[in-house]
């Protein structure tokens, strides 16, 4: 009676230990590629293997066409290949991915194809009122949310994976809505890369609210702030782009930002900016007075830029870098009308303004971080929109800006080159506001 149960724990162990050897004789795989958003270069992908890889053999057999300056950082699984910051793509990658892993066995070797170019979306006049669209590589517009009577914001999530934005319906009344989608910017075969599809629509929040403004970082989290009819109805969520949700108490002045590594906020209170964390700890928050409001975040290098409103109706442009005090880069009397910076806050742009003659003259300017100006363009007869974002996207170096000018009654997407602040191209389409999306 006691043999047969030992001899059938024995048989099971034997059963497991073959089958251990059986898979560690088997080869690696390489299971997926998921696209990484990084400040050290312009493009990123993380390789996920079945086995710990051997990355100097990953990097010598590995193969990108056309070719380009890049290296390869990890020591096991995943690997991660960073294209270098210099380089600008203007066509998907073809990847031939081969090596070994560590102990020796080889991975067959794989063809797969990658673009990490960044979508251009609009929210565009449609019949009914607004409706967020993408625009293709061919040119051609496809919808990605459903048409409303207006949409008053729109923000793509720091993964690419998704869209919050919020609906204004007939009554004055607004919705908080999530468009998800699912990334094509990786596939076997070149034919199978395309723009992302729309996967799923829903509400993030319950019902109507009397105001929304949404924020996201690059991990594709999203903080919605929120006020309702009732006094007191204010409220802040974050959503995590795992799924989880997360209630904040927090009490700002204006609308809150989410710092791009993610793990912390930058939050306007009535005396300056706090940078606080999201998770509670006994830090203090770190807090810079002064009438100022956040331009625009430099990638995930910590780096900020700063717009500060003086007295004597000045605007200042200012440099934040962690742990130290803000930097002073620009100080005149023309309105700061948009910033952004690059990766590692060593460019900054910057559309300065001011009305001549019954219209406004505006113009980019290029600023170095120690301060010097280095380039600078008039718009005209073109002026940046009020109130609209100005993006840079590191894989096509270039600057994307919604346009009007006068007698138009709708604005247009333009192109800028990042250095030398040509304007490349002005897409004729109408248009209420034009971003990038992250190919995730």
């Amino acid at each position: 009676m006691t043999r047969r149960p030992l001899l059938l724990m024995l048989m099971a162990c034997a059963a497991v230990l073959a089958q251990q050897q059986l898979l560690l004789r088997q080869p690696p795989r390489l299971l997926r590629l998921v696209p990484q958003q990084v400040q050290s270069g312009s493009a990123a992908l993380d390789l996920q293997f079945s086995r710990p890889m051997n990355r100097p053999r990953v990097n010598e057999a590995t193969r990108i066409t056309p070719t380009v300056p890049h290296q390869w950082l990890g020591e096991t699984t995943p690997l991660r290949m960073v294209i270098d910051a210099e380089v600008v793509l203007t066509a998907p990658l073809e990847l031939s991915i081969a090596g070994a892993d560590q102990r020796g066995l080889p991975l067959g070797e794989q063809q797969w194809w990658w673009d990490p170019r960044p979508w251009l979306i609009a929210t565009r006049p449609v019949p009914g009122g607004e409706q967020v669209q993408l625009q293709t590589r061919s040119g051609e517009w496809m919808p990605i949310s459903r048409v409303w009577p207006a949409i008053p914001s729109v923000v793509p999530l720091g993964n690419g994976r998704g869209i919050a934005l919020v609906g204004r319906d007939q009554n004055g009344t607004e919705q908080v809505w999530w468009d998800q989608l699912k990334p094509r910017s990786t596939a076997n075969r070149l034919a199978a890369l395309g723009p992302p599809t729309l996967s799923r629509t829903e509400p993030l929040l319950k019902g109507e609210v009397l105001f929304a403004h949404l924020s996201s970082n690059l991990n594709g989290d999203l903080l919605v702030q929120s006020g309702g009819f009732q006094p007191g109805s204010d409220q802040a969520l974050l959503l995590q782009a795992d799924g989880k949700r997360k209630a904040l108490a927090l009490k700002p002045s204006g609308p809150m930002q989410l710092l791009p590594a993610g793990g912390g906020v930058v939050m306007p209170t009535y005396d300056g900016l706090s940078l606080r964390p999201l998770q509670a700890t006994e830090q203090k928050p770190q807090m810079l007075p002064g009438s100022r409001e956040l331009g625009a975040f430099c990638g995930a290098s910590g780096r900020a830029v700063l717009v500060r409103h003086w007295p004597d109706y000045r605007r200042s442009i200012e440099l934040v870098v962690p742990g130290q005090a803000p930097k002073q880069l620009h100080l005149g009397d023309q309105a700061v009308l948009g910033v952004a910076c690059d990766n590692r806050g060593k460019r900054i742009w910057a559309v300065l303004g001011r009305w001549e003659q019954q219209r406004g003259n505006h113009e980019l300017v290029l600023i170095s971080d120690a301060g010097e100006m280095t380039q600078r363009r008039v718009l005209a007869p073109w002026t940046l929109k009020a109130g609209s974002p100005i993006q840079w996207n590191p894989v096509t170096n270039q600057l994307l800006m919604t346009l009007t000018r006068p007698n138009q009654s709708h604005a247009r997407a333009g192109l800028i080159d990042s250095d030398s602040l040509k304007l490349i191209k002005v897409i004729n389409t109408p248009i209420s506001e034009a971003q990038w999306l992250h190919a995730g």
